[in-house]
């Protein structure tokens, strides 16, 4: 698996059917054929840029990491092991594991400063006068912290390896980089659940499935919404299964964490209206969250009308 498989898992916490097809190694475009969905890719002139931009950022990392690691380093030197001391390398499909899992890296860049080494990241995006969109700094630090965990496991010491990353992105809309610290502690904390999750059980696929049938074994994990799902390539099969089935999820991971174990639309309705008996102490507190919900929506709607 990639880091960014696995880290979409934390984009995506407690869905056991997202789970379910990262672990199982189904390929995305066959996912994405089965379930109807926009296969993933660039164009062409995105790629061209991105390999501009890289080669760029390369040339100019000397200076970024200088500048903001305090890392002195005459240029980048290919290696094919973990490296110790101070320097600037690059690690080139480096075979790394995180419990049982194998990590899929094409390259680790990453800067020393004697004590510690500090993974280098790359992206493409743009960082507009000096902010870049938080969604993807987020996706990326998300991705770093899966291969921290994996350098902290090649490493004789895990605290060899810092949480402190370098990302390097172009300034405004042109392909001069510059480089921001980003500490992914936080995503290394999250990250510890997911890899439990990945060896303790996970409903697993046949990586073989295709089509109808892989749609039907999709159909048999219980999904669970939340504001990652619509970066899931299995998103919209999900949400045409909410829309079938009724569910209350269909109007958003809001309404489905108010919800909770009260899957259906309908029952969700029938508590909040008083014509369902609730079964249990969590059901009377859902009960009593949607009655309020529902007043306060009549009065809202009762305002509206006397107002126009």
């Amino acid at each position: 698996m990639d880091p960014r498989r696995i880290a979409g898992l934390l984009d995506a916490p407690g869905c056991r059917r997202r789970l379910a097809v990262d672990v199982s190694g189904i390929e995305p475009a066959v996912l994405a054929e089965a379930v109807g969905a926009a296969e993933g890719g660039q164009s062409p002139y995105a790629r061209e840029r991105d390999g501009t931009f890289a080669q760029l950022a390369l040339a100019r990392l000397p200076e970024l990491v200088a500048r903001h690691l305090g890392v002195r380093a005459e240029g980048v030197v290919e290696t094919d092991e973990l490296p110790s001391g101070v320097g600037l390398w690059s690690w080139r499909a480096p075979k790394l594991r995180l419990g049982d899992t194998d990590i899929t890296v094409d390259r680790v860049l990453l800067a020393g400063d004697g004590t510690r080494l500090h993974p280098v990241e790359i992206r493409s995006y743009a960082c507009l006068d000096g902010q870049a969109d938080p969604t993807k700094v987020a996706g990326t630090a998300r991705e770093l912290a899966v291969t921290v965990a994996a350098l902290r496991a090649a490493a004789d010491d895990p605290a060899q390896v810092s949480s402190v990353c370098l990302l390097v992105l172009p300034r405004n809309f042109g392909l001069n980089p510059v480089g921001t610290t980003l500490d992914v502690a936080p995503q290394l904390r999250r990250l510890r659940w997911v890899l439990d999750r990945l060896t303790a059980g996970a409903d697993r696929l046949s990586p073989t499935l295709e089509g109808a049938e892989l749609v039907g074994a999709l159909g048999q994990v219980p999904a669970r919404f939340g504001d990652g799902c619509p970066s899931c390539a299995v998103y919209p099969y999900c949400r045409g299964d909410a829309e079938r089935s009724g569910a209350a999820a269909r109007a958003g991971a809001t309404v489905a964490n108010l919800c909770g174990p009260v899957g259906l639309a309908a029952d969700a309705l029938a508590l909040a209206h008083g014509e369902r008996t609730p079964g249990d102490e969590t059901e009377q507190a859902i009960a009593t969250e949607l009655a309020r919900a529902a007043v306060a929506y009549g009065q809202a709607v009762t305002q509206a009308r006397e107002s126009s």
